[in-house]
């Protein structure tokens, strides 16, 4: 794949990240930070808003509580409840709908289904991830972290533990 993912947000106005793009960049995870850092730095200097589910809390805090590690717990929370241009969405009924639809036309788990649910009722242009199969997803654009790997040519389909 040719360019950046940063690259590829350009002229857009809002994306949700999945969570496994937080874990990457809170963890500074050598392999994919030089990746989604720019994606952060667009959100933090206004060229962007970013946008995720309370499902991504949900799902980072995991490791923290059970390390007992409340310092990591809590710079995944700053950055994704105090963070400028960045908003936390709640499950309701119109999300619950739709995920449950989500999950019965492409069989993603529930999970995944609320994630892409609340990118495409709030208004996301693109949607990152670091799992393939949700590519299948037509909706909103899907953009996979992987994909943006040197050299990589979009054939791993690696997906990061969140838990």
């Amino acid at each position: 794949m040719n360019g950046t993912l940063a690259d590829k947000l350009l002229g857009k106005r809002r994306v949700h990240l999945d969570t496994q793009a937080v874990i990457y960049f809170i963890l500074q995870n050598p392999t994919y930070v030089p990746i989604v850092r720019p994606i952060f730095e667009m959100i933090n200097g206004g060229q962007l808003s970013g946008i995720s589910s309370y499902v991504t809390l949900l799902e980072v805090m995991v490791h923290p509580i059970r390390e007992n590690r409340p310092d990591l717990a809590r710079s995944y929370r700053d950055v994704l409840l105090q963070a400028d241009n960045f908003t936390l969405f709640p499950l309701d009924q119109v999300i619950a709908e739709e995920g449950a639809s989500i999950r019965a036309r492409y069989g993603f788990g529930t999970p995944d289904a609320v994630q892409l649910a609340t990118a495409v009722h709030r208004g996301a242009d693109v949607y990152v991830t670091n799992d393939h199969r949700l590519k299948r997803f037509r909706q909103v654009e899907v953009l996979v972290i992987d994909d943006f790997l040197s050299g990589n040519g979009g054939t791993q389909a690696g997906r990061a533990s969140a838990t």
